[in-house]
């Protein structure tokens, strides 16, 4: 009997101890990230401008000058610093806005933040506020195009032109079986990585994996820094996780309602056909095929969304098109510039 209750005892301290450590190393991760937070605030201040839209701050990173203004709205959890490397090449011909939406890169965070009709409103207030006047040619990439639909939709006689880079659909989620299970999965894996943890295991050179995960976006080298400071925030984190809830739940259901077409609204659909890697596993490159059976009669489906549309299939490009092609991306776009102004003096 004293044998039994000793061993009980030997296994209830070690759970304890367990506890305890647990609770000591979820503590010191929660104040060195805290720490780390503050200084990365302190070291890398907003370039653009922090508009107010109602007791919050909207980021618009702002380059160029001239009209029709080119906005940008990236992809699912992505701040504009994602297409900070094709600014410059847009500003050269007119004025381009880079936006973060709520709770992401600068922005202020929001506890509505999330859906895709939060988002074309947040950017619709940011821009009048910002005194950044119509026609807009929006680009939307993958989320972002869900986005970009919904403030189209709503605001028609402000849109010169919408490009759909790779753009979600709103049938996705149902005819992708396993894309609704890969967001919930990375939502889960996200929310249990205690990133006080994470940032100490950079700081301390004991990981590089923030790094390379950073250099797989192909930033401008100055900004790579600043996107490791956003993949080490826990404001990015809570705003990512808000963005793959709704992107799984309501958006979809936002699109279809209130964005069902663009009219005539001139709109470019450049779409991803990525290479097969050499060497790429068998089972891998069937899942590959299988997505892209589905995903590619999607992307053309988007075309009809527009009576004055064009499909424009981007070789050898991933989902990130302007990463693995991003002189195709800039030409689309800035095409879509230079009609509109045509447009524009044939009707003055």
């Amino acid at each position: 009997m004293n044998r039994s209750i000793r061993g009980r005892g030997i296994i209830v301290k070690a759970l304890a101890g367990l506890v305890s450590g647990a609770i000591a190393g979820a503590s010191m991760s929660a104040v060195y990230q805290t720490y780390g937070a503050r200084r990365d605030r302190r070291r890398f201040p907003p370039p653009g401008r922090m508009v107010d839209v109602g007791g919050r701050r909207i980021h618009l990173w702002t380059a160029g000058t001239g009209s029709p203004a080119v906005v940008i709205v990236p992809g699912l959890g992505e701040p504009g610093v994602n297409w900070a490397a094709l600014s410059p090449e847009l500003a050269v011909e007119s004025s381009v806005v880079l936006y973060d939406r709520a709770g992401l890169g600068w922005s202020d965070p929001s506890p509505w933040a999330g859906t895709a009709l939060g988002a074309a409103r947040d950017l619709r207030r940011a821009l009048d506020e910002a005194g950044i006047a119509p026609p807009y040619v929006l680009v939307g990439h993958s989320a972002g195009g869900n986005i970009v639909r919904l403030f189209a939709a709503e605001r028609p006689d402000a849109v010169a032109a919408v490009v759909l880079v790779d753009s979600s659909h709103p049938e996705q989620i149902r005819l992708l079986h396993r894309t609704r299970v890969a967001i919930t999965r990375e939502m889960l894996r996200s929310r249990l990585t205690p990133l006080g943890l994470r940032r100490l295991a950079f700081d301390a050179g004991w990981s590089d994996r923030v790094r390379r995960e950073a250099e797989a976006r192909r930033l401008p080298p100055k900004l790579l820094p600043v996107r490791i400071a956003f993949d080490l925030s826990d404001r990015q984190r809570r705003a990512e996780l808000r963005e793959a809830a709704a992107a799984i739940t309501v958006n979809p259901v936002q699109v279809r309602r209130r964005a069902p077409s663009l009219g005539a609204t001139p709109l470019t659909v450049v779409s991803s056909t990525p290479d097969e890697p050499p060497g790429t596993d068998v089972e891998t490159l069937a899942e590959q095929r299988r997505f892209y059976s589905v995903w590619s009669p999607l992307q053309a489906d988007l075309v009809r969304l527009s009576s004055n549309a064009q499909h424009v299939v981007a070789e050898h490009a991933g989902h990130h098109i302007h990463r693995d092609r991003p002189e195709l991306v800039v030409k689309v776009i800035l095409d879509h510039v230079r009609r509109a102004r045509i447009e524009t003096g044939r009707d003055g």
